[in-house]
C-alpha cells in the first residue's frame, strides 16, 4: 500500500525506469572474489576482466559470454584458473535485492508504468528473467545485449523512449552509476542516483511524495 504525503512530483511522474544490477539485483563479484581468492587477486580480476572493454562488448551483444571468458583465460594464463572459476559461478552471484523488488508490486498497483533499462549480457539476462518472478511487473524492458546499444550512450535511452513510450519529463530513472545518471539527466529525466541499494525505498518516497506502508 502507498500513502500520499503531498508530493507534487508524483503528479509529474507516470513511469519508473529501473536499472537492474545493484538496484534490483545483487552484483558484487569483487566481494565474492575477496572471500574466495583474497584481496590482491580480486582487485586484479576486477581490473583485468570485469572492467575490461570486452565486458562492455559482451553487455552490448557484440561478443558472447563464452567468447569473453575464453579471451580472458587466454590473455591472462597466470589467472586462468581463477577466471575459469568465475565463469562457472558468475550467474549464481545474481540474486534479487528483495527489499527493493518487493516495492515493484506496490508501485504497479499504484498506477506507475514500470520499465527496465539495463546493461546485461544475453545469457545473464536470460537467466535472471527465467529465474526471478519480479519481472512480471514490468511493462517494457530495454536490455543492452538485445538492442546492441549500451548505457551511458544516449542511443539506448532513445530506444527506451521509442520502444516503451517513455517521456523523460514524466519519467524517473534509477541507476547506481553516475555516468548513466548524467546521460539521463541531460535528456530530461528525473533521476535517483542509488549509491546504496538499501536507500531505494527512502529515495522513492522522497522523489514521488509517497509513503510505503
Amino acid at each position: 500500500m502507498v500513502e500520499h504525503i503531498g508530493g507534487v512530483k508524483d503528479k509529474e511522474i507516470d513511469a519508473l525506469v529501473f536499472d537492474l544490477g545493484r538496484v534490483l539485483i545483487h552484483w558484487d563479484p569483487y566481494g565474492y572474489m575477496v572471500g574466495e581468492f583474497g584481496e590482491d587477486i580480486a582487485k586484479r580480476l576486477v581490473e583485468r576482466v570485469f572492467s575490461a572493454p570486452e565486458w562492455n562488448l559482451m553487455d552490448k551483444g557484440d561478443i558472447s559470454e563464452s567468447q569473453l571468458w575464453k579471451m580472458m583465460e587466454e590473455r591472462y594464463p597466470e589467472d586462468a584458473r581463477y577466471i575459469h572459476h568465475m565463469k562457472n559461478v558468475v550467474l549464481n552471484l545474481l540474486k534479487p535485492i528483495e527489499e527493493n523488488t518487493r516495492l515493484l508490486s506496490i508501485l504497479k498497483a499504484h498506477g506507475y508504468r514500470l520499465c527496465v533499462l539495463s546493461n546485461f549480457s544475453y545469457k545473464a539476462f536470460e537467466y535472471v528473467y527465467n529465474t526471478f518472478d519480479f519481472f512480471k511487473y514490468f511493462d517494457c524492458m530495454v536490455i543492452s545485449s538485445h538492442v546492441r546499444k549500451i548505457k551511458p550512450n544516449e542511443d539506448i535511452f532513445y530506444e527506451l523512449m521509442e520502444r516503451c513510450g517513455v517521456r523523460p519529463s514524466s519519467a524517473l530513472f534509477i541507476d547506481d552509476r553516475a555516468d548513466n545518471i548524467e546521460t539521463a539527466r541531460k535528456l530530461g529525466f528525473h533521476v535517483i542516483h542509488l549509491v546504496e541499494h538499501g536507500k531505494l525505498k527512502e529515495a522513492l518516497e522522497k522523489m514521488l511524495g509517497i509513503k510505503f506502508e
